[in-house]
């Protein structure tokens, strides 16, 4: 079965008719998420070091690096516009592909885009092309690559999705596509044991670049295999554990199935780790209608939809960083604060003394029977807040069905990436880049838009 070449023709025949007008408008929608998420991002330590090397390692000025006043190269400019748009945790997911989606397509279709001189368009039209590869490929690997073998799904997946949006906007034909592809593969990477460092982020970053360096590599004569996805040592096989995996599955959606438009992508409300989200929905009512003080909290049980911790791996965090993938921390915040946004997330803020008592009070805990099942097949969070004297305050939140998250509107999308450009931009051209990629489709040069953002 030829799936790296039927991926492909995929890659090389689509254009932007191929895609429903709801497809269209997720994929607006993650890119402008996306683009807020970096401005965010952009100021962050992580960032510092980042651009400090790939300015040491020079590169012509050719792509914009966001929020950040300077141009590079477009894989240099991918990686660090990728990890900025992780930086807090607080882009999108895609439940088909269980990862961030938008922060390994945006960055590498902007940076090529800027590159060739591409329109609004053909950028869009990349990211939709890589978003339905990494979720064909990604409904196909093994539960395991999901939940037991360590990989951070984000990482190999995007750089598969990377790597067929600059392959899109290069025009490649379909034997250098495959090699493309290929190549990518083989440099997919991400453990979920880094999750609450620097390189959680840097997973985003590397799979952009990955993507583009496969795909810029090809055009200039490098070679490499054209079975990287279904071979007997490719990536099915290899980041399904060497079971469990159906390579007929990525054949059966690419193409097919619209996974934009089915489910597509899922926005935060919360700048943390999704899985922590629905607790958070269920908790933050409590909080207000109850008028709660945290010092009369006795103990909190939270049963959750998965296995613990899977990406939730610090109950005693000491940093932000590890903050954001800590239920404890999450839960304690929204005890003490009432909300839980940008403003929660300091080292101050994690190392407070009431947070740090807070945190042996909660528990995380898979419903009971479930244990050992695949992710998410309850589909509720359940909150049991236990007070002094005996009260005993419960709440459930559901996921949407087919959904990992409940989402958020039109209009919080709009003050979301305000807010968040407020980090790196002055307002006036904040407002100016959102109303440029509310209406990407007809931006002629991409590069216009990016010159908004450059800060």
């Amino acid at each position: 079965m030829e799936i790296t070449k039927k991926i492909a023709e995929y890659v090389v025949g689509a254009g932007p008719e191929d895609f429903p007008p709801e497809a269209v408008y997720a994929a607006k929608s993650g890119m402008l998420d996306c683009v807020a998420c970096m401005l965010a991002g952009s100021q962050e330590p992580l960032v510092d070091s980042l651009c400090q090397y790939v300015q040491a390692n020079g590169g012509e000025p050719r792509a914009t690096v966001v929020g950040r006043g300077f141009k590079t190269s477009a894989p240099e400019a991918a990686l660090v516009n990728g990890a900025m748009g992780h930086a807090l945790d607080y882009d999108d997911v895609a439940r088909a592909m269980k990862g961030h989606p938008s922060v390994v397509l945006a960055p590498p279709a902007l940076a090529v885009g800027e590159e060739e001189g591409a329109t609004g368009w053909e950028v869009l039209t990349a990211y939709m092309v890589g978003f339905e590869v990494a979720c064909s490929v990604g409904a196909a690997v093994s539960p395991e690559y999901y939940d037991g073998l360590g990989w951070h799904p984000t990482g190999p997946l995007g750089a598969l999705g990377a790597c067929a949006a600059a392959a899109y906007l290069l025009k490649l034909d379909t034997n250098q596509t495959s090699m493309a592809i290929s190549l990518a593969a083989s440099q997919g990477a991400g453990l979920r044991q880094n999750f609450g460092t620097m390189t959680k982020p840097f997973h985003a970053g590397a799979a952009s670049r990955a993507g583009v360096t496969a795909a810029r590599l090809v055009q200039a004569g490098f070679t490499a295999g054209t079975d990287g996805v279904e071979g007997r040592f490719g990536f099915l096989n290899a980041y399904s554990g060497g079971r469990g995996y159906d390579e007929a599955k990525v054949l059966d959606g690419l193409g097919k199935i619209s996974y934009l438009s089915d489910g597509g992508t899922e926005l935060k409300k919360y700048p943390c780790c999704g899985s922590a989200h629905l607790a958070l929905d269920v908790l933050l009512p409590m909080v207000h209608e109850e008028h709660l003080d945290p010092s009369q909290v006795e103990g909190v049980e939270v049963m959750v939809d998965f296995d613990p911790p899977r990406s939730l791996i610090h109950d005693r965090p000491k940093t932000a960083l590890e903050g954001r993938f800590s239920m404890q921390y999450c839960v304690a915040a929204a005890l003490l604060d009432g909300r839980v946004d940008l403003g929660s997330f300091s080292d101050q803020q994690v190392m407070r003394p009431q947070a740090q008592a807070l945190f042996p009070k909660i528990s995380v805990k898979r419903h009971v029977g479930w244990e050992g099942q695949p992710s998410w097949t309850e589909n509720n969070h359940q909150v049991t807040l236990t007070l002094k004297g005996g009260r005993v305050l419960k709440g459930r939140t559901d996921r949407p069905p087919g959904r990992s998250l409940p989402g958020i509107t039109d209009e919080e999308l709009r003050t979301k990436f305000l807010n968040c450009a407020d980090q790196a931009l002055l307002r006036d051209r904040g407002e100016r880049a959102l109303k440029a990629l509310e209406g990407i489709e007809d931006v002629e040069n991409i590069a216009s838009v990016l010159d908004l953002v450059r800060g």
